[in-house]
Formats: C-alpha cells, structure tokens, sequence
C-alpha cells in the first residue's frame, strides 16, 4: 500500500513538489515476486529520491536478494540510506553494505549530513545511526550550515525523545523540519488499533504522523515482519511524500 503525504503545502507559489519515496524495515527475507513488485512500484512513483531508514535485512546471508532488488530501482534516482537494529544484529559488514547500496547510486549515511540539490533548491538529509550503536546529531551536522530544508533520518523513533540538550540546542539552530523514522512496524499485530507489542526503541511511536515536539515526526509502518512471521491488522507501506520546498542558497561549508 503506498501513503501518500503532502508537506509544506503552505508554499504555493512551487509548483514543483520535491517526491520522495520511504522504504522501511523491508526485511528482505530472500529476492521473490513480492519484492519484485514493490521494486516495480517504487518506480512507477517516480520519485526524486529514494530513503532507506533501516532493517532492509535480517541476516548476512540475504545482502545478495538485497543487491538484487536494488538493481531493478532506477538507477539514476538518488537514495540514501540509514543503519537499524536488524543491519547491527546480523553482523552486516558496513563496508561491503555501503559497496552495495554505493553500485546502485545510494549514499548509507551513518551520522553524516548531505546536501542534494534540486534545480535551485536544495535538501539537507541528515542520516543517523541507530540506538543500538551510537546515533550523534551533532557530529552529523558537522561542518554544515543550517538549510531552509533540513530532513532527519533515524530508525527508531524513540531517538526524538532522547536528544540531550546540546542536541537540541543543535536542532534549535538548524530547524530541521521532518524525521522519518520506521522500526516500529506499527505495531505488526494490532487488535482493534491496538498495538501491544513494540520492539525495544519503539518508544510511544506506533505508526503516523506526531507533529508535537521541535521536528514533526513521520513513523513507517514498513513492509516486512521479524521474530513473528505474520502481519495482523497492519497493512505495510511504502511512503511517499511530495514536498514543497522553501527556496536557499545552496551552500556545503560554515
């Protein structure tokens, strides 16, 4: 199922929205029909960019169905991906990880920062590492100037209610504006809209938008399961957002 999501629609004078499409927690148990069809749709969107925020596998053993269905995205859309629990768990290796997503054009940002341009536009995305390792804000806005769009990637959306001061001091002067995060496959058995089992970094987060707090947050229900083979009452997603963007001067350095 794809959701579709509007942001910034206030800016009405861009015509031209920025398309991005989320892939979560697709846990990719091996390359079949299925994740060939999610592959086919993701193109079919057309998106600008592609995110990957986190548990793309379980084990080691599935990097080569991964790389496969990374080879039917269209290769000249730009992605970026994030670390999750899962990646760690396995002993994925990051440098043979970062070699595969690198041969599809995806950037794996591991507390780094990039600045994409779009036509006089331009996206700051900012990739953090998962709590099961050490996600730093601080270190990932390193060298940056703050952008008019600044979007935070982190895995589990417990990390938004973690931040230490300096952290939010860092997002009180770059503002970002959006935090995809995943993790939490809403819940992936839900009763009546109950969702009684969460894995650990959950957090409150279930599935949806919280827009309380200093960054309005987005939490994928994802597409794949993990421990328990099934989904009950939550249907999987991809993402997809189309994002109107304020105008900024492209600039990479203080």
């Amino acid at each position: 199922m794809v959701t579709r999501h509007q942001l910034n629609q206030q800016i009405t004078s861009n015509k031209n929205s920025f398309k991005i499409v989320q892939i979560s927690d697709l846990h990719l148990k091996q390359f079949n029909n299925r994740a060939q069809r999610i592959a086919e749709q993701v193109n079919k969107l057309n998106p600008n960019i592609v995110l990957f925020t986190g548990d793309s596998i379980d084990q080691v053993e599935q990097l080569d169905g991964f790389d496969r269905f990374l080879s039917l995205l269209d290769k000249q859309t730009a992605k970026y991906a994030i670390m999750g629990n899962w990646e760690y768990w396995a002993g994925v290796d990051l440098k043979r990880l970062t070699k595969i997503y690198a041969t599809y054009n995806c950037s794996l940002l591991v507390n780094q920062s990039i600045l994409h341009k779009y036509g006089e536009y331009s996206i700051l995305i900012t990739g953090l590492d998962d709590l099961v390792s050490k996600p730093d804000l601080i270190k990932s806005l390193q060298g940056l100037r703050p952008q008019q769009n600044h979007l935070l990637l982190a895995h589990s959306p417990a990390y938004r209610d973690s931040f230490s001061s300096d952290e939010l001091a860092k997002i009180t002067q770059y503002k970002p504006q959006y935090m995809l995060s995943g993790h939490t496959h809403g819940g992936q058995l839900s009763f009546l809209g109950f969702a009684p089992l969460r894995p650990p970094g959950s957090g409150r987060y279930v599935s949806g938008w919280y827009r309380d707090g200093a960054i309005a947050l987005y939490v994928s229900r994802g597409l794949g399961v993990s421990v328990l083979p099934v989904r009950m009452g939550v249907i999987p997603e991809i993402s997809y957002f189309e994002w109107f963007l304020n105008r900024s001067v492209i600039t990479s350095s203080k």
